[in-house]
């Protein structure tokens, strides 16, 4: 991580808790002007440090109440079938994250569907097709204890 500022640290802690700032009160806890607010903002999205703005949804006011964790292992890891199974995997709107893990599992995905049967679907007509599984694993999420974004550093 590169030098920043403690203004700049606390501008991201702020960021990350409500993207959605009034400016008056930002200038106000970081004891900057309007315009250095916005200058370190648009410092900190050039270098990366935001990525992204979005807002949060909840999945069941959408209709999406089925979460379910699961885990692949590929039946060869050269690296031509490990490419092609992230690019497939990333192209799937169900699979809202998903990671290449060491261990038992080469993968794991955060699907989120409608329900057991939308997910049903997502593995037979959607994941199965995609070549180079050798098993895949399920866990069904009961209930969420805590979902965030905010990274504490």
């Amino acid at each position: 991580m590169e030098e920043l500022s403690k203004q700049e640290i606390e501008l991201l802690r702020i960021l990350q808790k409500n993207s959605r700032f009034d400016i008056t009160d930002l200038t106000e806890r970081l004891n900057m002007s309007r315009t250095s607010v916005y200058d370190r903002i648009k410092k900190l999205e050039n270098e990366g440090y935001i990525r992204d703005y979005v807002a949060i949804l909840d999945p069941k006011k959408v209709g999406l109440t089925f979460t379910v964790i699961v885990n692949i292992s590929l039946s060869s890891q050269q690296i031509e079938f490990v490419e092609e199974f992230s690019r497939q995997v990333a192209a799937l709107d169900e699979v809202v994250e998903a990671y290449v893990t060491g261990g038992i599992f080469d993968y794991i995905l955060k699907v989120v569907v409608k329900d057991p049967e939308a997910f049903n679907h997502f593995i037979y007509k959607k994941l199965s097709t995609i070549p180079n599984i050798s098993k895949v694993q399920s866990s069904f999420v009961m209930s969420h204890i805590k979902q965030s974004t905010a990274l504490h550093f």
